[in-house]
């Protein structure tokens, strides 16, 4: 791995009112620097008295966020919309990473362990929770709608949007 090759990349969900980072958004960047991202802790938990959680990293939003994001890797682009989310997608996107020889192969098997790990929560909004879990040594039972809501947020736009259709608005997809 060449610390100084850099790609292209561009990494961007939407969650809450627009408060992913920006940082890996359109930029050229190295594999170290795509690797600290996508572990870095997002600071999006926080417990009931208000403290911060840490160890929310960005990949997991990736994976089970509810609106919409990407990932792209040079020409290689993987897109979602509301409900669509997947960390087969991020997956894939780690797999290119390691595959052009953009991170070592103990970053890489470091982003796959949080990509499991990720799965296990599969809900952005269990996150919190999860992470409570962890640093109380409990163990964690994924909640059994942990993925519905993917299929909640994609009837609630597919509603809105024939609302507006059967209002006369054109609405492009």
């Amino acid at each position: 791995m060449n610390d100084v090759k850099r790609a292209f990349v561009s990494i961007y969900c939407k969650i809450y009112t627009d408060t992913f980072s920006n940082e890996m958004h359109d930029k050229k960047a190295t594999g170290k620097e795509i690797f600290e991202f996508l572990i870095k802790d997002a600071q999006h938990c926080f417990d009931d008295s208000g403290q911060l959680i840490s160890g929310d990293c960005n990949l997991w939003y990736l994976g089970c966020n509810e609106k919409f994001g990407e990932l792209v890797l040079e020409d290689k682009v993987w897109k979602w919309s509301f409900g669509e989310s997947s960390f087969d997608n991020v997956r894939a996107f780690v797999s290119m990473l390691f595959e052009k020889n953009l991170i070592l192969k103990h970053q890489y098997r470091a982003l796959m362990v949080k990509i499991a790990e990720g799965r296990l929560i599969d809900n952005m909004y269990d996150i919190k929770d999860y992470l409570i879990c962890k640093r109380e040594g409990r163990s964690w039972i994924k909640p059994e709608n942990a993925s519905a809501f993917r299929t909640e947020i994609k009837s609630s736009v597919n509603k809105t949007l024939k609302g507006m259709r059967d209002m006369g608005y054109n609405i492009a997809n």
